[in-house]
């Protein structure tokens, strides 16, 4: 039992660590970051994530501009 509790932690900061990474890869942030990130603390990151996503946005077009996304 405890061994198939630490293969699904293995599992989940693995696929974590991916999926930032390509997220990181299509938002043009540091992938080693954010990848390391990913699996060290898994899917908590996600609320950091998108904050500097935000920060970065309103850093480019400042924060009375309206985007939209497609």
């Amino acid at each position: 039992m405890l061994l198939l509790l630490v293969v699904l932690v293995v599992f989940v900061s693995t696929l974590c660590g991916v999926f930032f990474y390509c997220q990181a890869l299509v938002t043009g942030f540091g992938c080693k970051r954010w990848t390391l990130a990913g699996i060290v603390f898994g899917p908590l990151i996600w609320p950091m994530f998108a904050m500097k996503k935000r920060m970065l946005l309103n850093r480019l077009f400042g924060f009375e501009q309206l985007i939209f996304r497609a």
